[in-house]
């Protein structure tokens, strides 16, 4: 299978040759052709229709309506986030290379020529980062301190990973949904093991065809690369995969993860009872699962099989 980023990962091959313009590939050609994405020139980086962006909002209606307890939405966080929070949870050290640095301008600068202005030796680095997954800004929230009882969380946001292609679902803006347990070993873990059976339902509803591939996750530091097959022996991380065009192998949708202890560690985030918290999420990619109800129900939304589960927010949407 095609090595991808995954949804609620860092993981993914090297970046590759970009492009100039996304029409030269033909399946993103297609896509532009039936008023789903906007090129904008550079490899990896889509704008989206209102048609697309309607069965975007139609498909966080149906992941709100998915949760277990209840929620009202997701939280909206921010698409930036400190150095500092990045570096605490060893993402920076794992993967360098898909970290994209915020830069600036200095005080003063000023001039008539561009490529002096924002020239290499002129810009310098600030202290944020663009932000490779939603969570990311949770556990800071929560670092320093010990928990009286389990915290569940309902988030999305807009994720940037460092990867030039012109590869459909392989963008380097995208957005993200994720549902999140901090608590006992206990508590993540059972997340974990609901969000699984969820998953199943929910892309069943949808009509989409999945498949489940244990996969290795980029919660664990500088030493993840040595660790993969530690990772998949542990069943820590579970990805959801689908076609999302008729040249892809197999892109991964969503995942489930179970962080163990790491992140509780790194944040000093003390679970309620004693010791360490255990986190887990479910992670969903929303470009991708659009596209890939494109790919396998067609360009019509309206015509798209399955359950309400993603009708009924489509028909919300254009009531």
């Amino acid at each position: 299978m095609t090595s991808h980023a995954t949804a609620g990962s860092a993981g993914g091959s090297s970046p590759v040759e970009p492009v100039e313009d996304a029409r030269a590939d033909a399946p993103l050609a297609r896509l532009v052709d039936a008023d789903w994405l906007l090129p904008t020139g550079a490899a990896g980086l889509l704008g989206f229709t209102a048609k697309f962006e309607s069965a975007v909002s139609a498909l966080q209606e149906a992941l709100t309506r998915a949760h277990p307890t209840g929620t009202p939405g997701p939280s909206f966080l921010a698409p930036v986030v400190p150095l500092s929070h990045i570096e605490r949870a060893e993402y920076a050290e794992a993967f360098p290379h898909l970290l994209a640095s915020v830069h600036a301008l200095p005080p003063g600068t000023g001039g008539s020529g561009g490529s002096r202005v924002l020239g290499a030796d002129v810009r310098v680095p600030t202290d944020a980062v663009l932000a490779p997954a939603a969570c990311y800004s949770l556990y800071p929230a929560l670092a320093d301190r010990t928990l009286d009882a389990p915290r569940h969380f309902d988030v999305a946001g807009s994720c940037y990973r460092h990867e030039e292609t012109s590869e459909v679902g392989r963008f380097r803006s995208f957005r993200m949904r994720e549902f999140v347990a901090v608590g006992t070993e206990d508590t993540a873990l059972a997340w974990r093991e609901d969000w699984m059976e969820r998953c199943r339902a929910f892309f069943a509803d949808l009509g989409l065809a999945v498949r489940v591939e244990a996969a290795s996750d980029p919660f664990f530091g500088p030493g993840a690369r040595f660790m993969r097959s530690s990772q998949l022996q542990q069943s820590l991380k579970y990805e959801f995969v689908a076609q999302v065009s008729d040249s892809d192998a197999g892109t991964a949708i969503a995942s489930v993860n179970l962080h163990k202890d790491h992140l509780g560690l790194r944040f000093a985030i003390g679970a309620p009872g004693g010791g360490p918290a255990h986190s887990s999420c479910a992670a969903f990619g929303l470009e991708r699962i659009v596209l890939a109800l494109v790919h396998q129900h067609g360009d019509t939304p309206a015509d798209w099989p399955g359950t309400a589960a993603i009708r009924t927010g489509l028909d919300t949407v254009h009531s």
